[in-house]
């Protein structure tokens, strides 16, 4: 596993903050209860200079994984869409208590494309930087 060069806390990283980040994997550890989804997180939308131009992205690398995760939902359809998966909204629909006292968080991550939806209770996740950020004119890397 890749070392990250920062480690991201939900407050740092907000559920709004994902929106039209790329996807490009799924994983878990199913020892320590953790969900993870690789992604190419948007740090910045860089204003645009002037009129004439658009905004600009700084992207990186990233892990976005969710601790003590149960009632774990995965629903992606792609038939007819290009294979691709780019978030729209990351919620936390509901809170509870666990038996031991613990808050746990309802999660849902909702995507633009394909028709896909993924929900799960966490305690919590966090955002592991895997790469310096770079610029970019699109909402993703491009790679070469």
């Amino acid at each position: 596993m890749q070392s990250p060069i920062r480690v991201m806390s939900e407050s740092e990283a907000e559920p709004e903050s994902f929106h039209d980040s790329h996807v490009h994997g799924l994983s878990w550890r199913r020892a320590e209860f953790a969900f993870s989804v690789d992604l190419q997180y948007i740090l910045e939308w860089i204003e645009p200079s002037d009129i004439s131009s658009g905004y600009r992205f700084s992207i990186c690398e990233a892990r976005l994984t969710f601790r003590d995760v149960d009632d774990l939902k995965i629903s992606m359809d792609w038939l007819g869409a290009a294979l691709d998966a780019q978030i729209d909204a990351l919620r936390i629909v509901q809170s509870r208590t666990t038996p031991t006292g613990r808050v746990q968080h309802y999660y849902e991550i909702e995507f633009s494309e394909p028709g896909a939806n993924i929900a799960l209770w966490s305690t919590g996740y966090e955002v592991a930087l895997l790469q310096d950020p770079v610029v970019s004119d699109v909402t993703y890397i491009p790679l070469p």
